[in-house]
């Protein structure tokens, strides 16, 4: 039996056809709305005017920071993680830096340097006022002078107080101050850099009792983003500094299962207490602080490598 076909008025066909336009329409205007936000997220990834990236580079510190396409690289790991860290900046688009920043003369610090002012020659390398008591005569460091003499950079012993532009950021040296350390953790280049309304503090290894003394100077060491001190370690990281610090986003850098135990759970217990959010490399991979100037926001955004 041949299947009955069913007339639908007239009136009704078109009320069907403009329901169908509206689905349509809605429909179509969701997904440009959902690819424009996409596009916007891979736009603040990529192009935010202000970065901050913890590159995952295993137990050690390499941290890039990138204002309005100026770049400066704080510390370079272990002479193992160079090909990490060169691949990173490559990646990212960095073709040169403008400043190259060691924190302290320790080898998880400035031993992937040679590498990496080889490959990008910066225009000012600049470090902590070490005593010359606690110079190492380490072979690593060594390297690392004959790499900074080679780079033909301008070389600065940065004082605590001193600034520099980088891009539209400013950054400023808070520490050292102890004028007898006894560890070169504790000569730890201290950098704050603030872009327009954000701040964020690089703290090297510095350990408690350096950070004492910085509260004692009566600076406002208030940040949104904390590059947690010494990876983590239970030496760093007072409820006092971190008190005064306050930082909405807090990063550890360390590499997984280390020898050292980092990061220590006081550690973070104290980070817990005055922190929004806290991130570790050994589990969360590179982790970006992203400010868009346009908006006036920020976000994190972690990423692990294939290799890790």
């Amino acid at each position: 039996m041949a299947r009955r076909r069913v007339s639908i008025p007239t009136g009704d066909k078109r009320k069907n056809i403009a329901v169908y336009i509206l689905v349509i329409a809605i429909l179509s205007a969701f997904a440009l709305m959902r690819g424009r936000a996409v596009t916007q997220q891979q736009k603040s990834a990529e192009n935010a005017e202000f970065q901050v990236h913890v590159i995952d580079v295993g137990q050690g510190d390499s941290i890039l920071v990138v204002a309005d396409g100026h770049a400066m690289l704080i510390d370079a790991a272990e002479s193992k993680a160079s090909g990490t860290i060169l691949s990173y900046l490559e990646g990212q688009g960095i073709t040169s830096l403008d400043v190259a920043a060691a924190t302290h003369l320790h080898a998880d610090h400035i031993g992937g340097f040679p590498a990496v002012l080889e490959k990008f020659p910066p225009k000012k390398c600049i470090e902590s006022d070490c005593p010359e008591g606690l110079l190492p005569t380490s072979k690593v460091y060594e390297q690392y002078l004959d790499a900074v003499e080679a780079s033909g950079a301008e070389y600065t012993v940065m004082q605590a107080g001193d600034t520099f532009q980088l891009g539209g950021a400013t950054v400023e040296a808070l520490a050292p101050v102890s004028q007898d350390a006894k560890d070169l953790n504790d000569t730890s280049l201290v950098l704050r850099v603030t872009y327009q309304d954000v701040v964020c503090l690089f703290t090297g290894d510095m350990e408690r009792g350096e950070e004492q003394e910085l509260l004692a100077q009566g600076n406002d060491l208030h940040a949104d983003f904390l590059k947690v001190g010494h990876h983590g370690s239970d030496t760093s990281s007072g409820e006092d500094f971190l008190a005064a610090v306050q930082p909405r986003y807090a990063a550890i850098s360390c590499g997984i299962d280390n020898s050292y135990g980092h990061p220590a759970q006081v550690t973070l217990d104290h980070l817990s207490a005055c922190a929004e959010q806290v991130f570790v490399t050994a589990q969360d991979g590179n982790i970006l602080f992203l400010y868009d100037a346009d908006t006036g926001t920020s976000q994190i955004v972690t990423r692990k490598t294939a290799s890790k």
